[in-house]
């Protein structure tokens, strides 16, 4: 096992509260690791001079004292990491299968929607914050077919690729807090994962200066539970809640968000379309389109 992969299951077992080193030896055999005690603790030590674990030395009820290891902030931090890696994995192959069920399970009921929203409009913006993924891709493809349409763009943070054969699109670099267009430029916007803005606020107010009077904007936040964080059964919801968690950021829960949109819109709307809840939010005068 390499170091850098025991120190992540070391991270995981440790997460579950005070744990002896003779615990991670055990703990990693079972999960067929067989490693010598001895560079067990070399690893702990080194992790305790990372600030990712602290240790101290507790009384046994038999024998001399041993030492127990939890986790500090930074380990805190790190299993976040860990546990985001996992989340977006999961919801990666889950909006994979999900895209490709028959149409009338989901993408019947997601480009109605969607129609509502960018249909007829002249110039429309996809911003997003993850890596391209199925979902994306739908969402562009109708963008640039829609009728009645003569600009589309793709708002993306400069570290993600595009790797897209269309030709009617045009790719620039920002993100929620900086859409790099002018003000009042654009008449829909389609905003995914919009949970990942680091200033809510900032963002909202963003979104509203590039849209024109009449202009929309749908915030996708997959796997959001409809019922919010008063679910505490909802398995994306929970999901989503402990990658923020953990890694040290505030989580936005539904709430949180309508209520932003509603500080800066004239009118907001929540839909839900299997795992996928859609803030629609716009400015007067509300437009009905084609």
């Amino acid at each position: 096992m390499k170091k850098r992969e025991l120190k992540r299951s070391i991270i995981r077992i440790v997460s579950g509260g005070d744990t002896y080193g003779y615990e991670i030896k055990k703990r990693l055999a079972a999960q067929g690791e067989k490693l010598q005690l001895s560079y067990i603790y070399k690893t702990l030590k080194e992790m305790c001079n990372e600030k990712l674990l602290q240790s101290e030395l507790r009384e046994g009820d038999q024998g001399p004292p041993r030492r127990q290891y939890h986790l500090t902030p930074g380990g805190e931090q790190a299993l976040g990491v860990i546990f985001g890696e996992a989340t977006e994995l999961i919801h990666d192959y889950y909006e994979e299968y999900v895209a490709g069920l028959p149409p009338a399970f989901f993408s019947e009921k997601f480009e109605m929607m969607m129609r509502e929203v960018y249909g007829g409009r002249k110039n429309v913006a996809l911003v997003i914050s993850e890596p391209l993924t199925r979902l994306h891709r739908l969402i562009l493809d109708k963008l640039c077919t829609r009728s009645g349409g003569e600009r589309t763009y793709l708002i993306k943070p400069p570290h993600i690729k595009a790797d897209l054969d269309l030709t009617d699109l045009t790719v620039l670099d920002g993100g929620f807090e900086d859409i790099p267009m002018k003000d009042k430029s654009l008449d829909a916007i389609v905003a995914v994962d919009v949970q990942d803005s680091e200033n809510l606020e900032a963002s909202c107010k963003e979104f509203r200066r590039v849209l024109r009077n009449g202009g929309i904007l749908v915030g996708c936040t997959p796997f959001m539970g409809l019922g919010g964080a008063n679910d505490p059964l909802d398995v994306g919801e929970f999901m989503k809640k402990a990658k923020y968690t953990l890694s040290g950021r505030p989580y936005l829960d539904r709430e949180t968000v309508r209520k932003a949109l509603a500080k800066t819109f004239d009118y907001v709307d929540i839909a839900n379309i299997a795992f996928m809840t859609a803030f629609v939010a716009g400015l007067k005068p509300i437009k009905l389109v084609a």
